[in-house]
């Protein structure tokens, strides 16, 4: 049996691999996305120096260290393990590439009319612009608060309007061509919250939040 301390170090060198062996298995070569930009790649976790000698000698009377050879034994495949060390460099730097080339308007959104989502009340944004960031192929976040134009309910009874700023989540919806222009764009639909700025004069309704649509272009 092992000492407790060398089974501690054991039982978390085995935890971070097979948590490794995860993240490689979802993202492989892929740059994991983080709230404002990718995230770092993992590193391969090392073993303890002292585990190979102890995996040579029969382990199999200690659950911890069995399985901790299992796992060396399996990082210690050149063939599966080094090769993706050395494609990972170059890999990361395709990825980057290929991240580069995609054009920084491709994120900016055009607003259009978001009502508010609670009934009964009349305020709406008219027009605005955002940017985002994707969290999935579909699902984007806002990168930064966006801009908006708010025409609310005056305390005169008329209509005022005044800007906001707004930041939630998108949802692309579909493609499309717009009439007289070759090039692709892109419909989604979004929720955010919204802040106004300046509201003299005007009736706030409370927490304002927005369900609306925007448009984005695309390469052709």
């Amino acid at each position: 049996m092992l000492p407790a301390d060398r089974t501690a170090v054991l039982e978390e060198w085995t935890r971070a691999y097979a948590e490794w062996k995860e993240w490689r298995r979802k993202w492989g070569n892929r740059r994991e996305p983080g709230w404002f930009s990718a995230r770092a790649r993992r590193e391969l976790p090392v073993p303890p120096e002292w585990l190979p000698p102890a995996c040579r000698i029969d382990a199999q009377d200690d659950e911890v260290l069995a399985a901790a050879c299992d796992a060396w034994r399996e990082w210690d495949r050149s063939d599966d393990v080094a090769a993706w060390l050395m494609q990972a460099p170059s890999a990361a730097g395709l990825a980057g590439e290929a991240e580069q080339k995609t054009q920084w308007w491709e994120r900016i959104h055009l607003d259009a009319f978001w009502p508010m989502t609670q009934s009964g009340v009349s305020a709406f944004g008219v027009a605005g612009t955002h940017a985002t960031i994707h969290v999935t192929k579909r699902l984007q976040i806002f990168a930064a608060p966006g801009a908006i134009v708010m025409r609310l309910p005056a305390v005169d009874g008329g209509q005022r309007w005044t800007p906001a700023t707004d930041w939630g989540f998108s949802y692309s919806l579909f493609d499309f061509r717009m009439p007289g222009l070759d090039r692709p764009s892109a419909v989604h639909i979004n929720l955010a919250r919204v802040w106004v700025l300046g509201a003299t004069g005007a009736q706030m309704p409370g927490e304002l939040y927005l369900a609306g649509f925007s448009i984005t272009f695309k390469r052709r």
